[in-house]
């Protein structure tokens, strides 16, 4: 028995060959990584895109409001030269820097010349208006 025990002992024990599964988990583990890594720079680029298209927004608005301020001052200007212009225009006014710049005076009841323009209505009728400018300036 001995020596049948001794024989056992010669006989090589099976061993299992190591599946290679290990290599392909390594090959998706960089694949996986390389599609992780070029989805977050894709997505980063894209979010720049984003924010460049929000500033371009933000600077429009800035230049449409201070185009807005811009608007409200000249429309205020404008105002204040209507006001003056129609204050430069009124009669009283005229009279008065007349008077008072010019020394002007209003004339007296002899100073005072009536034309009579029943006549010239007949010859506007007959001539025209024409002939009434050639007769007063000849």
């Amino acid at each position: 028995m001995l020596v049948a025990k001794a024989e056992y002992s010669y006989y090589p024990e099976p061993i299992e060959k190591p599946k290679p599964i290990k290599q392909t988990k390594v090959k998706k583990k960089v694949i996986n990584k390389r599609m992780y890594f070029t989805i977050a720079i894709i997505s980063f680029i894209t979010c720049l895109f984003i924010l460049s298209g929000y500033a371009k927004i933000t600077e429009a608005r800035l230049e449409i409001t201070k185009m807005e301020k811009e608007v409200v001052e000249l429309k205020k200007i404008k105002a204040n030269l209507e006001g003056d212009l129609e204050s430069y225009k009124s009669t009283t006014k005229i009279s008065e820097d007349a008077i008072n710049n010019l020394g002007m005076i209003y004339p007296q009841e002899g100073q005072i010349i009536y034309i009579s323009v029943e006549d010239s209505e007949m010859e506007v009728a007959k001539g025209g208006l024409t002939d009434i400018i050639k007769g007063v300036f000849k």
